[in-house]
Parts: structure tokens; C-alpha cells; sequence
């Protein structure tokens, strides 16, 4: 497996940095818990980001057999606090990228990694190399947390692939 990092935000995002003003890709990019972070506590907020490049080369994977989105988050609301996880973007074939919503419940105040589910195709086929490139990841708040605020300090698409063999 390898991670794909977010390193550049889609449009304006609703979502608000720890220091301030519209969350960015750099307040979800390392795992710093409440160092750096984004959070919403209004249902309906988004926040949409590109992904790096893959850290590995195409000519090294076989196949790719499972696509998650994973955050490392916290609430500082009472009760129970839910965000949606979409996979959005531009596959190899120009198509649209369309997975989701897939409901996370965030379910304390010390940040826990959550996963979507393991998403075995981008949209109709099987993912390929070439879908990663266009591979965006959008979170969106859904539900008012009672008197506090969803906080995402981590957030990351993790890549399952089967290794390509060498010949002699």
C-alpha cells in the first residue's frame, strides 16, 4: 500500500483552520493532531482537495484492488458527530470519478484514524494508474454537532495494489 496526500485545495473551502479563515490542504496534510487542523460544526460545509502523485510507478503495480479515504479527526461536540466522505475527480478516460457519500461517525475527543470503505472502483470499472492523477477527496459536514466542532488533522486516500512481477 502507499498513501496519496492532499496538495491542493478545490475551490473555496467552508471548513475553517485552526489559525483561521478557509481550511487549506496544509491543515489536513500531517498527522499533528490539534497542532494543525480543520473543523466545521455547520451541516453542509465542504472542504474538496487534488492528491499528490502516487508514490509509486505504474510500471510497479500489477493492479490496483482497493481505494480509501482515511482521516485522523476528533469532536468537541457532545453526542454523536457525523462527516461524509466522498471520492470525486477525472479518471484516465476523461470519465467522472464518483464515489459516496459514505457516513463516518466521529465518536470522541481524542483523534482516532476513521476509514470510508474500501472502494474497488472509481466509478463503473476497475481503478488503473491513471485515475489516481484526478483523484480528488471531498469531506462535507453533515449534521449539526451538538455545541462543539468536527476536527480533521490528517486526511489521506491509502492505495491497496497488487505488486507487478519482474521477468528475468
Amino acid at each position: 500500500t502507499f498513501i496519496m496526500l492532499p496538495d491542493g485545495t478545490v475551490g473555496t473551502s467552508t471548513w475553517t483552520a485552526k489559525a483561521g479563515g478557509n481550511a487549506e490542504y496544509t491543515n489536513v496534510d500531517n498527522d499533528d493532531g490539534d497542532t494543525d487542523y480543520a473543523y466545521s460544526s455547520t451541516n453542509g460545509e465542504r472542504m474538496t482537495f487534488n492528491l499528490a502523485s502516487a508514490s509509486v510507478s505504474e510500471a510497479e503495480i500489477a493492479s490496483i484492488n482497493t481505494v480509501t479515504i482515511k482521516e485522523s479527526a476528533s469532536k468537541t461536540a457532545i453526542g454523536v458527530a457525523y462527516v461524509k466522505f466522498y471520492m470525486m475527480g477525472t479518471d484516465a478516460d476523461s470519465g467522472t470519478i464518483a464515489t459516496g457519500p459514505d457516513t463516518v461517525t466521529i465518536s470522541g475527543a481524542s483523534y482516532v484514524t476513521y476509514s470510508g470503505p474500501n472502494e474497488t472502483s472509481p466509478n463503473s470499472g476497475d481503478w488503473v494508474y491513471g485515475d489516481l492523477a484526478g483523484l480528488q477527496i471531498r469531506v462535507q459536514q453533515f449534521r449539526n454537532p451538538r455545541f462543539g466542532q468536527n476536527r480533521i488533522s490528517y486526511l489521506y486516500a491509502e492505495v491497496d495494489y497488487t505488486a507487478a512481477v519482474a521477468e528475468d
